[in-house]
């Protein structure tokens, strides 16, 4: 039966539509397979990047813990070698106590360094009487006309500030022989007295012949206030009573007058004063032994520091240098063998110097512009000089052995620690990269601020190195930090070390017993008061055997720096070993030298 042509349309209908739904059934089919499979594949690549964060965590916290085991294992050796560094220095006590009783060796030492001056002061007053008699016999004979003309002005004229040069060596040699006396006279009666008896006796001797020598420092002024202040610092050696009064030195000399100040400030800048400042303060920041700092502000606003000298102190600075020579040969024949004559002519140099305020702006300016990126160390601007006036910008900060005082008390001694570390590396600086150093670091000419950073003051009294020497002391310095006595003798020979023995064994021999006496100070902890005089006399008596014949120049005031550095490292005794402070600075000279 053959079917109609619409039938045949409704079945062909019917079979595109079953065609039509398998391909859409097949389409979904693959379209759930191809998201089941971008979720399984999405589902491993996770699985994939959290094993590599876990391996990744895993491998962090490993070298973390690695990291945190060499630090505790570091601290631990670091704690290990401060324990064995502080078992030696007190077994290097006990066997120093066994040996020599320390009050008694302590107190025979000082006693027997004042009566040595006392010797000294009588050999020098008596030189000083020779001194005026044959002075009187030249002036006799110039007054007569006898001599050449020239001859017997220069001998009126040297007649005329004897009166002066008597009357000041007169009071100085009136109150120490008074002081040695007193010691002299300890030194019998301690043998009578218990032990508990002579301590106390001595140091009520301490304290009244401090108070002695700071009155007479006050009263004579000059080169004698500056040798006050220079001993002030040495807390190392002296006992703390002349620590104490002394320390008053520092910025506590007489003032001049408002009105001296104002005549010299407008003679040497030939205006007045209101021309020139906007204010000036009457009353002075400072006093020193040879100028006064005023505060003041300029017309621009600019806040400075205006240093004035004294009026007439050449005079009395050149007086006193004649006395205190005299004073130091006579004390000669008591010390062990030292060049003076260089002592004596480095000494003279370098506080003339301080009287020319136009050198001290150069060095100042030269020092400002080396630290001017340095964020911790400091150096003043200069704005204006004349020899006897210096303008400089006013800088923050307090005194430093203020800020050090307030740092013990409260126990910061990480942060006491740090602003010692920076003095060093400032002196090591100025000595080995700049070739300029300051010289008189007493603690009036520093100031730190409550952040840490310092201001180094005052370059009135500073030594230049020329490039050539400064090469030579940074062999001695590397070698001395590396415990090299060759490398040493070789760097002290080129200096000019000369021994009286003119061999090259005798610097050596002095080489080994500077190195012997730093052995004294462990990498961690800095030398007692008793230790310090042990190790001076040992060092004497080396130098007893074989002085020294010539000294280099700047041995001079380099020995005044850190002996003054010294005792204030002994007194607050910071937490850090010198050699290592010091090395990073020596390492980069040396790189430095290799590159040029």
């Amino acid at each position: 039966m053959s079917r109609s042509p619409a039938s045949e349309a409704r079945r062909a209908e019917r079979e595109e539509r079953k065609a039509a739904r398998r391909v859409r059934s097949e389409l979904r089919r693959s379209e759930s397979a191809a998201r089941h499979e971008e979720r399984r594949r999405a589902h491993d690549a996770e699985r994939a990047r959290r094993k590599v964060e876990r391996e990744a965590h895993i491998a962090e916290r490993r070298t973390e813990s690695a990291a945190h085991r060499a630090q505790r294992e570091l601290a631990q050796a670091e704690r290990r070698a401060k324990r064995r560094a502080k078992r030696e220095q007190r077994e290097a006590v006990r066997t120093l106590q066994r040996d020599q009783r320390p009050e008694p060796l302590d107190a025979r030492t000082q006693i027997k360094l004042a009566l040595k001056a006392l010797d000294a002061i009588l050999v020098a007053v008596e030189k000083t009487a020779w001194q005026v008699r044959e002075l009187g016999e030249s002036v006799r004979s110039a007054w007569s006309g006898e001599g050449e003309p020239s001859d017997n002005v220069r001998q009126l004229r040297k007649a005329i500030d004897w009166p002066k040069r008597i009357a000041r060596l007169g009071q100085s040699g009136l109150v120490l022989g008074r002081v040695g006396a007193a010691y002299r006279l300890h030194t019998t009666r301690a043998a009578f007295m218990t032990r508990e008896g002579a301590t106390l006796a001595r140091a009520a001797l301490h304290e009244d012949s401090a108070r002695r020598l700071y009155e007479l420092s006050i009263k004579q002024g000059g080169a004698f206030l500056k040798l006050g202040q220079m001993l002030s610092s040495r807390p190392d050696l002296l006992p703390e009573p002349y620590v104490r009064w002394l320390g008053k030195l520092q910025d506590a000399a007489p003032p001049v007058s408002y009105a001296v100040i104002r005549d010299a400030v407008e003679s040497e800048l030939g205006q007045k004063l209101e021309e020139v400042f906007a204010s000036f303060d009457e009353a002075p920041l400072a006093s020193a032994s040879i100028g006064q700092v005023h505060r003041a502000s300029l017309r621009d606003g600019r806040q400075v520091a205006v240093k004035v000298q004294r009026p007439q102190i050449g005079e009395l600075v050149a007086l006193d240098m004649d006395l205190l020579e005299i004073f130091v040969r006579a004390l000669a024949q008591n010390l062990p063998g030292l060049d003076f004559d260089t002592i004596i002519r480095e000494t003279r140099a370098m506080v003339s110097a301080e009287l020319d305020y136009e050198r001290e702006a150069e060095l100042t300016s030269m020092l400002s512009s080396y630290f001017q990126s340095d964020a911790q160390i400091h150096v003043p601007q200069v704005i204006q000089a004349t020899p006897r006036l210096l303008i400089t910008a006013l800088m923050p900060g307090q005194k430093i052995t203020d800020v050090l005082d307030r740092l013990a008390a409260a126990g910061n001694q990480p942060q006491l620690s740090a602003l010692l570390a920076r003095v060093l590396e400032a002196y090591a600086r100025q000595v080995l990269e700049v070739g300029v150093f300051q010289a008189d670091p007493h603690p009036g000419n520093m100031l730190a601020t409550d952040e840490g950073a310092l201001t180094v003051l005052d370059f009135g009294c500073a030594k230049e190195v020329e490039p050539a020497r400064r090469l030579m002391l940074l062999d001695l310095i590397a070698a001395t930090v590396m415990r090299d006595t060759a490398g040493m003798t070789d760097a002290m020979v080129a200096l000019g070390f000369v021994m009286k023995s003119g061999t090259r064994e005798g610097v050596q021999a002095l080489a080994c017993a500077a190195l012997s006496q730093m052995s004294l100070a462990s990498e961690t902890g800095f030398v007692s008061q008793l230790q310090m005089v042990s190790g001076i006399a040992s060092f004497g008596r080396h130098l007893e055997g074989d002085p020294i014949a010539r000294l280099p120049e700047e041995f001079v005031m380099l020995g005044r720096v850190f002996g003054t550095l010294s005792g204030l490292f002994v007194h607050y005794r910071p937490d850090l070993a010198a050699t290592r402070s010091v090395l990073p600075i020596v390492m980069t000279a040396l790189m430095q030298r290799r590159a040029a």
